[in-house]
This record gives structure tokens, sequence and C-alpha cells, in this order.
């Protein structure tokens, strides 16, 4: 009887709290309350670098997915991560210059990409949709992809999470790998969350770089005289090209919001300081991606 006789204020209290809660969820930032880290199961299992990770890939007819590897399509396969085994995965090789010199290298120890998602969307590896497995064939050391990865973590970037992995081929040794994190939705929720926003990748490979694509791109009947070139009386001197992302702005004012100059900036540094040419900042901007959130909070580049 007493019970009954409160309900209705048991009810408004409870009310009451969700509400809170859920406004201190939503807004809880912008009023000092610091939000955790993301942490995901695939950080601490394919991604743990206390140990090198096994990983069996199994096909029956492999031979041919190996002479066919430089079309770049994915193939079924059945791969063995760690003892754990995941069925119907989509597997091809990936690269661009570097997939062409494996085979002038007389070697079939290509680059990988491995997606969890590609048939059924209900498969994954500890929440990874897509692994990336680099052969490191250019580098003696086999250490300059992990750590120029650690840098950049370390140093704030958003950037992959790696390890190493040996890979075998229906249990016949096949090399050590470096098993990095792909920058597809995985990637995304652990490092913005719920505004997954959308990805970019540039296509400047597309324009004569990187085996003969583009080749048939020529500027031979272009009329030249067309162009306008500003001069001292013309409204437009210029100035737009030197902003880039929001048409040009003055020393001293504010960057914009649109975009995150910082880690982007500290990432270009980052991997000049490694002398690495495969970024933004040289001459294979394909192999870097962008991130734009859908709300507030502009994004940078990824290595």
């Amino acid at each position: 009887m007493s019970t009954g006789k409160h309900i209705d204020k048991i009810c408004i209290a409870v009310v009451a709290v969700t509400l809170v809660i859920t406004i201190l969820f939503m807004c809880g930032s912008s009023i000092g309350i610091a939000i955790a880290d993301r942490v995901v199961k695939y950080e601490s299992t394919i991604f743990d670098t206390s140990y090198v990770h096994s990983i069996d890939i199994v096909m029956d007819d492999w031979d041919t997915f190996i002479e066919n590897c430089e079309s770049e399509e994915y193939s079924p396969c059945t791969v063995v991560v760690d003892g754990g085994k995941y069925a119907n995965v989509a597997i091809r090789a990936k690269g661009n210059t570097s997939l062409s010199n494996v085979r002038s290298l007389g070697s079939q120890r290509y680059s990988f990409k491995l997606e969890f998602d590609h048939y059924e969307d209900s498969i994954s590896l500890d929440g990874l949709d897509k692994l990336c497995l680099n052969n490191l064939i250019q580098d003696n050391t086999m250490m300059k992809d992990y750590l120029s990865y650690q840098l950049m973590s370390d140093f704030g970037v958003d950037s992959p999470l790696c390890s190493y992995a040996y890979l075998t081929v229906n249990g016949e040794d096949w090399g050590l790998y470096l098993a990095v994190e792909g920058i597809e939705d995985s990637f995304l929720s652990r490092n913005y969350g719920s505004d997954s926003g959308e990805l970019y990748k540039p296509d400047s490979l597309s324009f004569g770089g990187g085996r003969g694509n583009g080749k048939n791109f020529n500027m031979d009947d272009f009329d030249f005289d067309s162009i306008e070139t500003p001069d001292s009386d013309s409204e437009t001197d210029g100035s737009a090209r030197q902003g880039g992302f929001s048409g040009g702005f003055d020393p001293g004012t504010e960057l914009p919001e649109d975009f995150d100059f910082g880690n982007a900036m500290t990432g270009g540094a980052t991997e000049s300081s490694e002398d690495n040419g495969d970024n933004l900042n040289g001459g294979s901007a394909g192999s870097s991606e962008g991130f734009g959130g859908k709300t507030g909070g502009g994004r940078g580049s990824m290595p």
C-alpha cells in the first residue's frame, strides 16, 4: 500500500535521474567532464605488441590467386588468427608501385588486405573490419613502418594500430609481416566515436602515377592562351590559392575550424623527419587518408 502511494514520485525521480545522465553524456565535454578513451577488443588482441602473432591463410587455389594478384580483386579464404578461425573472409593484394615491385624482384610475398565483413557484415576480428598485412620487403630492418606508426601514436596523430605477425599459407611459411589496422569503419569508430563523418582518399596517382594509370592523359590540344592571368587591376590576385581550405586568410587571423591543422602538421613533420615520400608531402598522396566529421570539430589526415 505504501509503495503504491508513492509510485508517482518514484517514477518522476527515475525519469529525472535518467535525463540528467543523458545530458551529461551528450554535453559532458563542454562542461569539463572528460570522456574516457574508447577501448576496443582488437586493440588488446591482434594489436598486442608484446609478441609476434600468427596468421594462417587457408585457400584451395592459392597459386591462381597469387598469379592474378595485380588485378587487386577480392577472393574468399579462411583465416586463422592466433588460433581463432574466421571463414569467408575476403583477401586481395595491396599496394601501388610496391605491388609491381614484388614481381620485379622475383618474389610472391605481396602485401595483403583482409576484409572480414566483405561477404558477411557479421564477421569481424574482435570488432576489426579490415586488417592490412605489409610485407616490409623494401626494408631490411623490418622496423621502419612499425616505429613510424608508434611515433605517430605517441605524438597524438590519429594513426592505425599495428603489430608484427608471422604469416603462413595453408600451413606453409610465408614470412614476417606488419599487421596494420585498416582505415575504415572500425578505425573511425575507435578514433571518432559515433561521429564517423566521411573518409577521403586522394586519387592523385590516377594522373600518371603508378602502374600505368593515366597513360592516355595528355594536354596537347589544350588552349593555354585561354587562361586569364590576374594583373594588378584584377579583383583576383591569387590569394585564394594560399589558403586552400577556405579561400585564403590573412596572417594573424584564426585558422579555419573545418580542418585539424595541428594533427596534419604533426603527422606531416613526423613523416618528413622519417624521409617518407609515400604521403601528402611526397609524390604518393594516394597513400594518405583524410577524415571529415559530421558535426563540429575539424579533422585532419591519417598516415
